[in-house]
C-alpha cells in the first residue's frame, strides 16, 4: 500500500448521500466495508450536481448557514484500528450508542447546514468529533478514531509548572493559575494533566482531529485551514473534577513543527480553539515561530491548533466503470506537491463535489478497496470552480466468484436466507435466492485466502457458525452450507393482509433507536426491504413522554410491500398498539407484539399484528 503523508490541508471527509428513508439499514452494512487507506480529507460533499455546496465567494465569506433534517451515521474505532462498543454519540439534541462494531446512526436530526456536528464520547479516550456539510433529506457518513487519555503529568497549583506532551511539545502553567471549572473557585491541589499532540504529516490524522479544517477567523469568515500542528490539554484535579485557567491568567503553548513542514512554515501564524459545541474552528491568538517550535499563549484549554488560512474553489465530478454503472462509495484521493493529501467518497450515483485549495496543481485518483489508486488525472492550477463531468474508470483487480447453496436444519432449500462473506478483511452480504447464492468480490490479487462465510434463514431464525472456505480469484464453490447451528437473535415477525413475513435482522444491522430524554424522544422500530425478500420496511415508533418500559403504547408509522404504501399516520385512540413484554438493559433485548389496523392509499384499512425481538443499543 502507497504510503502518503498528510500536510494536514483541506478539511474534513464528508460524505452526503440523497437517498429514501428506506435506505438508512443498508449505509449501515455499507460502513462495515473498510476501506484500508483513509488517508485524505478533501472537503467532500456527495450530491448530484443540482445539489452541489455553494462555493465561497473569493473571499471566503461564510456562506449561510441553516437548520436542515438530515441522516448521519458512522464507525468509531481505538487507537489500534479496532471498533469501540458503547461510545455515547451526540449531535445536538439526539444521542445513541454505538454497537458491538463501533457503528452508530441518527435518522432524521436537526443538523447545521455549515457544521453538522457529532461527538463521541468514551472513558479512557479524549472526546472525538467530526463536522459535515449537511443537505436536506441528506444521509452523511463519518470515521473516528479515538485518542487514548493519557496522563502527560503532574505540578502543584500553587507553585505551577512545565508538562511535556512529547518531545519538544510543552505546555507551561503560572502558579495558583487554576480554578475549578464548574464553580470558578481557586484550585489549591495537584493539578494532573491530560494531553495529546498530532502532527499533520501522520496518515490517519483526519480521523484523529476534532471536527475538520474549516474555521471562523477573527474577520468572521469561513475558510479552510492548512495545520502546522494541534494538540488537546484538559486538567483535572485530585478528585477528579474539571480544571480550566482562571481568569486574567495564562498558559503558554510550544508545540512542535512537522518535519515535513519546517521549511513552508511561516514566521507566525494564527492560533485556532476548536469549539466542542459547535464543532468549529475559533481564532484566537498567534503563535511564533522559535526555532522549530510554534509558541503561544492561551486563557483556556481544549484543542489548540496552529493554521494558516487558504482560499478553496468547487469541484464537481462523476465517475463511472466501463459499462456505464456509476461508481458507488469509491474513496477520490486528491494530492497536492506542497499541501498534501486528502479525499473523500462518491455517493449511492458516483456523484462527488466539494471545495479544494485554490491555485493548486492536484492528482485526483479513484481507490480501490485495497488501497491501490486505478485512475488519476491531474487537476488545476484550480483559480475557479472546476466541472469535471463523467469520467470513465476501469478497475483490473481480480474478481473472486463465490458460489453455493444455503440449506435449513432438515436439509431442505433455503428459500428466504442470506450469506455474509468476509475476505480481505472486508465484508459483503447478499441474498439467498431458492437455496443458491452468486456473489461477485474484487481482491486484491490472487494469493490465497481464507472466505469467512456465515449463513442464515429467515424463516427458522437459525444460522450457521462462521465456515471456512479457501479462495483465491476465479470461480470457487463453497459447497452445500447449513444455516444451523445458533439462533438469530433478532426478529420480526408480521402478518398483515393475511399473509405472514418472517423477518430476521442480523445483530450488526439497525432495528432500534432511541432519541434523547426530553418530550421529542421517541422510540422507533424498523425493517427494511434490503434484508429480507418480501419487499417490505416497516417503521414504526412510540412518543417518549407516553414510554416508561414495560406496558402497552400507542403508535404512529408506515409500511411498503413492492412499493405500495400502507400508514398509520398519527398516535390516537385508534393507533396500534405495542405491547413491550420485556426492555432489557443496554446492549440487551427488547421483546414485544404489536396489533392494530394500516390503511392504503384509497383509506381501505387492513389488520396488522407482529411479534418482535431486538437489541436495545442505547
Amino acid at each position: 500500500m502507497e504510503n502518503v503523508c498528510s500536510h494536514g490541508f483541506f478539511s474534513f471527509i464528508t460524505v452526503t448521500i440523497i437517498r429514501n428513508l428506506k435506505k438508512t439499514l443498508m449505509r449501515k452494512l455499507l460502513l462495515l466495508l473498510t476501506f484500508p487507506i483513509i488517508l485524505l480529507t478533501v472537503f467532500i460533499a456527495c450530491n448530484k450536481y443540482k445539489d452541489s455546496l455553494p462555493p465561497p465567494s473569493s473571499g471566503n465569506e461564510l456562506p449561510e448557514e441553516k437548520t436542515v433534517t438530515a441522516s448521519l451515521q458512522g464507525k468509531v474505532v481505538d487507537e489500534n484500528g479496532q471498533a469501540v462498543a458503547d461510545a455515547t454519540v451526540t449531535s445536538g439534541d439526539a444521542s445513541t450508542s454505538t454497537d458491538d462494531h463501533g457503528i452508530f446512526n441518527f435518522t432524521n436530526i436537526k443538523l447545521s447546514s455549515r457544521f453538522g456536528y457529532v461527538k463521541v464520547v468514551k472513558t479512557g479516550y479524549f472526546a472525538g468529533s467530526r463536522s459535515i456539510l449537511a443537505t436536506p433529506g441528506s444521509e452523511n457518513f463519518v470515521s473516528i478514531k479515538l485518542l487514548p487519555r493519557t496522563s502527560k503529568g503532574s505540578f502543584s497549583a500553587s507553585g505551577g509548572g512545565v508538562v511535556t506532551v512529547q518531545a519538544g511539545t510543552t505546555v507551561t502553567f503560572e502558579g495558583a493559575s487554576v480554578v475549578i471549572a464548574a464553580t470558578n473557585a481557586a484550585y489549591g491541589g495537584t493539578v494532573h494533566v491530560y494531553a495529546s499532540y498530532l502532527d499533520q504529516t501522520t496518515a490517519d490524522v483526519a480521523v484523529r482531529m476534532p471536527g475538520d479544517l474549516r474555521g471562523i477567523g477573527s474577520d468572521g469568515k469561513e475558510t479552510l485551514l492548512q495545520s502546522f500542528g494541534m494538540m488537546v490539554v484538559e486538567l483535572e484535579g485530585d478528585g477528579g473534577e474539571k480544571l480550566q485557567i482562571a481568569g486574567g491568567k495564562k498558559a503558554t503553548l510550544s508545540m512542535k513543527i512537522p518535519d515535513a513542514e519546517k521549511a513552508s512554515a511561516p514566521a507566525t501564524i494564527p492560533l485556532w480553539y476548536f469549539n466542542d459545541t459547535t464543532g468549529r474552528w475559533i481564532e484566537q491568538g498567534v503563535a511564533t515561530r522559535k526555532g522549530d517550535l510554534y509558541v503561544g499563549e492561551t486563557t483556556h484549554f481544549s484543542w489548540w491548533n496552529c493554521d494558516a488560512p487558504v482560499g478553496t474553489v468547487t469541484f464537481h465530478v462523476r465517475l463511472k466503470d466501463a459499462h456505464g454503472t456509476p461508481l458507488s462509495y469509491t474513496y477520490l484521493r486528491f494530492t497536492s506537491p506542497t499541501l498534501g493529501t486528502r479525499g473523500g467518497f462518491t455517493d449511492a450515483d458516483g456523484y462527488a463535489s466539494g471545495l479544494i485549495p485554490k491555485g493548486e496543481v492536484l492528482k485526483m485518483e479513484a481507490m480501490n478497496s485495497c488501497g491501490s489508486a486505478y485512475f488519476g488525472v491531474n487537476i488545476g492550477p484550480a483559480l475557479g470552480d472546476q466541472e469535471l463531468g463523467t469520467l470513465t474508470v476501469t478497475d483490473d483487480r481480480a474478481t473472486l466468484a463465490l458460489t453455493g447453496t444455503v440449506v435449513n436444519c432438515n436439509g431442505g432449500a433455503v428459500d428466504s436466507g442470506y450469506v455474509e462473506a468476509r475476505v480481505d478483511g472486508l465484508s459483503y452480504r447478499i441474498k439467498v435466492v431458492k437455496g443458491a447464492f452468486s456473489l461477485a468480490i474484487p481482491r486484491c490479487g490472487d494469493v490465497p485466502a481464507n472466505a469467512a462465510l456465515v449463513v442464515g434463514d429467515y424463516k427458522t431464525q437459525q444460522q450457521s457458525n462462521s465456515i471456512s472456505v479457501p479462495v483465491t480469484s476465479g470461480s470457487v464453490d463453497a459447497g452445500k452450507l447449513s444455516a444451523c447451528g445458533s439462533e438469530i437473535n433478532q426478529y420480526f415477525n408480521i402478518t398483515f393482509k393475511g399473509q405472514t413475513y418472517n423477518i430476521t435482522v442480523p445483530p450488526d444491522l439497525i432495528c432500534y433507536s432511541e432519541q434523547p430524554a426530553d418530550t421529542s424522544r421517541w422510540y422507533l422500530f424498523s425493517v427494511d426491504q434490503d434484508y429480507n425478500n418480501y419487499g417490505l420496511t416497516y417503521i414504526w415508533w412510540i412518543q417518549g413522554k407516553e414510554f416508561k418500559g414495560v406496558g402497552t403504547y400507542r403508535t404512529s408509522g408506515y409500511m411498503t410491500i413492492n412499493d405500495v404504501y400502507y400508514i398509520h399516520p398519527q398516535a390516537d385512540d385508534t393507533s396500534p398498539k405495542c405491547t413491550i413484554k420485556t426492555f432489557g438493559a443496554v446492549n440487551e433485548f427488547i421483546t414485544g407484539s404489536i396489533s392494530g389496523q394500516y390503511k392504503d392509499s384509497t383509506d381501505t384499512w387492513f389488520p396488522l399484528t407482529c411479534d418482535f425481538k431486538v437489541k436495545r443499543r442505547r
